[in-house]
């Protein structure tokens, strides 16, 4: 942990020499950081509430199998964001996580996550059309207990991926006309685990986040989207592990209002797995529901 903490350190050294951050497109919508900083804001105070249920596993072929994980999923995440530079800011994420399969139930920690937003661009009312741009780069820490340590049947004591990841990538954003959105990508590279079965390197996976919307009125964002995520095969001392890797696509819609000043309230709506070809996934429909509070 230690040594991946300073490996980072460079990386988080170069982003802090900086200048002015604003809203991004897709946060809290399906893949990104769930907490970010508003022009005029030094720092906000998150907490986020997610369940997921009607689970269906999603083999190799894109063929439904039968369930062997937990019924619901239950997560509770805390955050906490600082505005480090006028151009940039940084959040640090915790979870706790609770799962069920009647009649039994589990509960532990979640994963946590380090991620910092660097604004390249950002656009006027002279120039609507241009979009605002952020560079992304993110760590997370493999806190929870994963597959690789889990006791229970139908991994019921699963609560994190298992492994550490780092991620980098762009968000752009379309905030000043009636029509809105974005478009944000994201590549993500895991730390390889040492685990009793051997030494696992999960696959390196892209993500794409594409979301359209409008705002009714100033103090209300709407957005529907999608989030298209591949990952890469699995290897186990080195070897690539045959058909291991996996392929996602989800729909979501999002609500985020401003009631009162300084107080955000967001809904999200997610059909997991809903889009495209699938590979290796589970679907699901998840929705969350949090409050923030800038300070």
């Amino acid at each position: 942990m230690g040594k991946r903490i300073l490996l980072l350190g460079p990386l988080a050294f170069l982003l802090t020499q900086s200048k002015l951050a604003w809203a991004c497109s897709s946060c809290g919508s399906g893949g990104a950081d769930p907490v970010i900083l508003n022009p005029s804001e030094q720092r906000k105070f998150y907490l986020g509430l997610n369940h997921q249920n009607s689970f269906q596993d999603i083999d190799l072929r894109g063929q439904v199998r039968a369930s062997y994980g937990p019924q619901t999923k239950t997560q509770m995440e805390v955050a906490w964001a600082e505005r480090l530079r006028p151009q940039l800011f940084g959040s640090i994420v915790l979870g706790y996580a609770y799962n069920r399969r009647a009649p039994d139930t589990a509960s532990g920690l979640g994963d946590g996550t380090i991620n910092l937003r660097y604004t390249v661009w950002q656009p006027s009312m002279l120039e609507p059309w241009l979009p605002q741009l952020q560079f992304m780069v993110s760590h997370r820490f493999g806190l929870g207990r994963s597959v690789y340590e889990s006791k229970r049947e139908h991994y019921l004591d699963v609560f994190g991926a298992g492994f550490d990841e780092t991620s980098l990538g762009f968000d752009s954003w379309w905030g000043m006309n009636a029509l809105v959105g974005g478009v944000s990508f994201i590549y993500s590279q895991p730390w390889e685990e040492n685990t009793e079965a051997g030494a696992i390197r999960v696959g390196a996976a892209q993500k794409l986040i594409v979301s359209v919307g409008a705002m009714p009125w100033p103090e209300c964002k709407l957005l529907t989207g999608m989030v298209r995520e591949q990952r890469l095969a699995t290897r186990l001392d080195g070897e690539a592990q045959a058909e291991s890797d996996r392929l996602a696509g989800d729909a979501f819609f999002s609500a985020e209002t401003l009631i009162p000043e300084g107080d955000n309230v967001r809904l999200i709506v997610s059909r997991k797995a809903a889009l495209g070809r699938l590979k290796n996934t589970s679907r699901a429909w998840s929705y969350t529901l949090a409050w923030m509070r800038t300070l």
